[in-house]
């Protein structure tokens, strides 16, 4: 049950799926309206805007009982005007339905969704970055963020069974490597810097970063890392929600995550709308910083994408 729809595959707003939007932004023209012999046969189509899959609008004008609001079904097969990718399909997560998934499983095939996600990556990483600063709660540096968008590449995150088209700054992170936080502008009052001022006295923290003490120069390591993405879909309401948890960890006295005594972690809820506002912001008003799109493309080339 699929709330949302984009009017082709590629880099499309999503709608939701309302008599209102399916009237004015498709009406009754091919290729999403496909009319039948009886006027309760006409049919709208449009694209997933998780998987680039085709999908049929249903309860628009016409609801049964047990469903109280109009959403997409996929059709699962190919649909006249329509991109299909069988592989997408059954790794979107309207159809994986599972909450914890296996950070090692790949798709087999660079298809379309993993495609658009690395142009994506390239050509909006800037935006990325501004979602993931939010929501981590400070403002980290370009070459922290350029560590992340590294990995994501070495670790082909791209071709995750957990990516789709919606979640993919969060997914950037998730496949980031444990870092340092040292010499990153972590805040003066947040509750990231509390936390580090309670749990690791030969800290300092200057003007927003994270040093040792001038005084005392004594060692300590703290590590940030993004696990544990999960998805939950509610299948009667179609509703999907995701999150993962960021964790620091005082790593100064062990390597083993295990042992090493946790200081800051919160769960962080992706906003798939934020992020596709930020996409779809009007040339005039958006506001973009060439600095980290120039990191994303020299990491791409150098991982071997660089026509991205």
């Amino acid at each position: 049950m699929v709330l949302h729809f984009k009017k082709q595959a590629g880099k499309e707003p999503a709608y939701a799926i309302t008599r209102d939007n399916v009237e004015s932004l498709l009406g009754r023209r091919a290729p999403w309206f496909k009319q039948g012999r009886e006027r309760d046969d006409d049919r709208h189509f449009a694209v997933c805007p998780y998987c680039n899959n085709p999908i049929q609008l249903k309860g628009v004008y016409v609801r049964k009982d047990n469903s109280p609001r109009a959403y997409g079904s996929h059709s699962g097969t190919a649909v006249d005007g329509f991109p299909f990718n069988a592989e997408d399909l059954a790794f979107c997560p309207y159809k994986l339905k599972r909450k914890s998934l296996d950070k090692s499983a790949r798709r087999t095939e660079l298809g379309s969704v993993a495609r658009q996600l690395i142009a994506m990556a390239v050509a909006e990483f800037d935006r990325v970055v501004l979602v993931l600063r939010d929501d981590f709660g400070f403002r980290f540096s370009n070459p922290f963020a350029r560590k992340m968008l590294e990995q994501w590449f070495d670790s082909r995150g791209y071709l995750y069974e957990g990516a789709h088209l919606r979640n993919l700054p969060w997914m950037i992170a998730y496949f980031g490597p444990a870092q340092t936080l040292y010499g990153q502008r972590v805040g003066d009052t947040g509750d990231l810097a509390q936390a580090i001022r309670r749990a690791v006295p030969q800290a300092d923290i200057v003007d927003g970063q994270l040093r040792e003490k001038e005084r005392k120069r004594s060692f300590f390591r703290i590590d940030l890392q993004c696990l544990h993405h999960r998805v939950l879909l509610d299948d009667e309401s179609g509703h999907l929600t995701e999150h993962m948890r960021l964790r620091v960890q005082d790593f100064t006295k062990t390597n083993d995550p295990e042992e090493a005594p946790l200081i800051y972690e919160k769960t962080i809820e992706f906003d798939p709308d934020r992020f596709e506002r930020l996409l779809h912001t009007a040339p005039d008003r958006a506001r973009r910083d060439e600095n980290l799109l120039m990191v994303a493309r020299d990491v791409a080339m150098r991982k071997g994408f660089g026509d991205a």
